[in-house]
């Protein structure tokens, strides 16, 4: 039986592989602009860096997707050459070959639920804040190759001329209204700007403007002094800490200290985590009965089948966080696998009794 266990697993390891790295190319590619957009003033490896935390952000969803479309692939395959009737006519049972995925599935929920409950909560509680290490890597390094520098809560100054730190003939447009005074519009003419290095214990920079002109109410002024926080630019971007962003010993922790200022939002979410980490496992059987129930039609009618456990687990996602909002029942967190259940039992009792 081993030698079929392991023919059976060399192929769907295969076809998962094949198909995990697919479509974490393609959302990996997708998420190029968004990356772009939240590094913009940073470097190349920010973009990639917040590329990178948004694409694993999304990888219970996507062992779950892969292993569907795997499992499926791979006995919709053997079903087509005749090799799962070959297997029944020799006596063995269909639960045999249908092992491989069991095992399969078994590991990538033990794997999913690792990354569900300890490290995914990091990836979601760092992807909001690179924006931090970007606004320091925009002020420290200030692009001084280009004629415009990006200013810190948006805006931006453009210069002629340069000499060391002091720029010449510049014009600046700033979008935070605190970085000026208030009878200043955003808009400025500046003769020279003087801008010293970042002050690394306060996290300020102070910049100097000398002859300052107003072109849209018509003020002058000699010289005056702008400060900037990078700290401050970041914490504009920041959102309020969220259950996502804690491990799931953690949560549970502030629930049963009666601490948490919603207990069930806390705890639908650790029952959230345990339904997406069993998807694989429970999911194996149901991927191996429609690829032999779909053996007359071809591979094509069976992925396509396979994408309806899929659609009533996401549907099953979507009510339940609507009935949580209703009801403030967590319990609803487990829906999705409530829904996969007419389709299964019925599905695996007739083709694995027969």
């Amino acid at each position: 039986m081993w030698k079929l266990h392991r023919y059976y697993l060399r192929e769907l390891g295969v076809n998962f592989g094949i198909t995990f790295g697919v479509m974490f190319a393609v959302v990996l590619a997708s998420l190029v602009a968004r990356g772009m957009q939240k590094a913009q003033g940073g470097v190349l490896l920010d973009a990639f860096k917040t590329m990178l935390l948004y694409a694993l952000d999304t990888l219970p969803h996507m062992l779950t997707i892969a292993f569907v479309l795997a499992t499926v692939a791979t006995y919709a395959r053997a079903a087509q050459d005749r090799e799962l009737l070959a297997i029944r006519a020799a006596g063995i049972s269909p639960r045999v070959p249908m092992t491989a995925a069991l095992l399969v599935g078994l590991g990538l929920s033990c794997l999913s639920s690792y990354a569900n409950h300890y490290v995914l909560p990091d990836v979601y509680y760092y992807k909001f804040r690179v924006v931090a290490e970007v606004a320091r890597s925009m002020i420290t390094n200030l692009k001084l190759g280009s004629d415009r520098i990006p200013l810190p809560g948006g805006g931006v100054l453009t210069f002629r001329d340069r000499s060391g730190s002091e720029f010449r003939d510049c014009w600046i447009y700033a979008a935070s209204e605190r970085a000026l005074p208030e009878e200043l519009s955003p808009i400025l003419r500046v003769d020279s700007v003087a801008i010293p290095e970042l002050d690394e214990a306060s996290g300020e920079i102070v910049v100097t403007l000398r002859g300052v002109r107003d072109p849209v109410r018509g003020i002058e002024m000699p010289q005056f002094d702008v400060r900037w926080d990078f700290r401050d630019a970041a914490d504009r971007t920041k959102r309020e800490d969220r259950d996502d962003d804690l491990r799931s010993d953690r949560l549970l922790a502030e629930v049963l200290r009666g601490v948490h200022p919603r207990p069930f939002e806390a705890l639908y979410v650790l029952f959230r985590r345990c339904t997406f980490s069993l998807m694989p496992v429970l999911l194996a059987p149901i991927g191996y009965c429609l690829a032999e129930w779909t053996r007359q039609q071809g591979k094509v009618v069976a992925l396509l089948a396979s994408l309806l456990p899929l659609l009533l687990f996401y549907f099953g996602e979507a009510v339940g966080a609507r009935l949580l909002r209703a009801t403030d029942n967590p319990w609803t967190a487990w829906l999705p696998v409530v829904l996969l259940l007419p389709l299964g039992v019925p599905l695996c009792w007739r083709h694995l009794r027969r």
